[in-house]
C-alpha cells in the first residue's frame, strides 16, 4: 500500500530537527582558537594596530590644537560639578593607584608571585616589561607633545610635568590589565576569573577618573593613556602567545631540515648532483 507524501522528514517522528542539528554543528570561537592557535594572538596584534591608529589621531589633534580641545573643556566643566571637598580628598588617595612607584611595585611583586607559583618566568616577566615600557614611552611622549595641564581642582594634588598622555592612566591600564590576564591562566573558577578581570578594569577606570576629578588631566589625556597601556599589554601578550604556539611548527621545520641534511650526508651522489646543477 502506497502512502501519500506528507512533506515531513523521514526522521520527524523521533524528534529530529534539521535546524537544531545545523546549529549544533557550528563551531565556537574556542574551537576556532583551538584548531588555529595563531588566531587569537593575530587578532590581538590587529587590535594593537587599530589602537596605534586611534592614539595617533588623538595625539595629532592635541598637538595641532584641534577640535578635541573644545570637547575636553566642555567635559571638564561637567566634571567640575562633582568636586566637593570630600570627593577631592577621596580621589587624592585613589589616584595613587596609578603612581609609577606603586604600579611598578605591583608589577614586581606580581611577577615574583606568579613566577614562584607557576615555576615559569617568561609570562610573569611581561608585567615588568609592560611597566617599564609604558613608563619610558609616556615620558618621551610628554616631552614631544608638551601639552600644558588644565587648571587643577582646589586642594588637589599638583603636578608639574606635561599632560599628554596621562601616565597614571597608562600605567594602571598596562599593569593591572596584564596582571588580570596572567591570573586567568592560574585561576580555575569561573567567578574568580570574572572577578579578577572586573577588578582590573575597575582599577583602571577609577584611576583615570580620579585624574579628571582632580583636574590634573583632560579627558583626551586619560583616554590616550588607557589606549597606550592597552597597546602594551595586548601587544606583549599577543607576541608571547604567538611565539609559544608556533614553537611546535619551529621544531618540525628544524627537524625536517636535520633529516634532509642527514639524507644528503648518507647519499654523497645527491650532493655531487646538486653541485653539478
Amino acid at each position: 500500500m502506497t502512502m501519500a507524501p506528507t512533506g515531513e522528514s523521514p526522521r520527524s517522528g523521533d524528534g529530529y530537527n534539521p535546524e537544531e542539528r545545523l546549529t549544533e554543528s557550528h563551531a565556537s570561537w574556542r574551537d576556532l582558537a583551538s584548531w588555529y592557535p595563531w588566531f587569537t594572538p593575530v587578532l590581538g596584534l590587529l587590535l594593537v594596530v587599530a589602537g596605534i591608529n586611534v592614539f595617533g589621531e588623538l595625539a595629532e589633534q592635541v598637538y595641532e590644537h584641534g577640535a578635541i580641545l573644545g570637547l575636553d573643556r566642555r567635559l571638564l566643566e561637567m566634571i567640575a560639578e562633582l568636586r566637593t571637598p570630600t570627593v577631592i580628598a577621596a580621589f587624592n588617595i585613589i589616584t595613587h593607584l596609578g603612581e609609577g612607584a606603586v604600579v611598578f611595585s605591583v608589577a614586581v611583586i606580581g611577577a615574583v608571585w606568579l613566577g614562584t607559583s607557576t615555576r615559569g618566568w617568561s609570562r610573569p616577566m611581561l608585567l615588568v616589561l609592560t611597566s617599564t615600557g609604558t613608563a619610558l614611552t609616556v615620558f618621551l611622549l610628554k616631552l614631544t607633545i608638551a601639552r600644558p595641564r588644565p587648571v587643577p581642582a582646589p586642594n588637589a594634588l599638583t603636578e608639574d610635568s606635561f599632560a599628554f598622555p596621562s601616565g597614571h592612566s597608562a600605567h594602571s591600564a598596562a599593569v593591572y590589565l596584564m596582571l588580570a590576564i596572567l591570573l586567568l591562566g592560574v585561576l580555575r573558577g569561573r567567578w574568580s576569573r570574572a572577578g579578577v578581570v572586573g577588578l582590573g578594569v575597575l582599577l583602571v577606570l577609577i584611576t583615570g577618573f580620579s585624574r579628571l576629578v582632580l583636574g590634573v588631566h583632560s579627558p583626551s589625556d586619560v583616554v590616550a593613556g588607557w589606549i597606550l597601556g592597552g597597546i602594551f599589554t595586548i601587544g606583549l601578550v599577543s607576541v608571547h602567545t604567538l611565539s609559544s604556539r608556533l614553537a611546535p611548527l619551529r621544531s618540525r621545520l628544524v627537524e625536517r631540515a636535520k633529516r634532509t641534511d642527514r639524507g644528503r650526508e648518507a647519499d654523497p651522489r645527491e650532493e655531487d648532483r646538486r653541485h653539478e646543477t
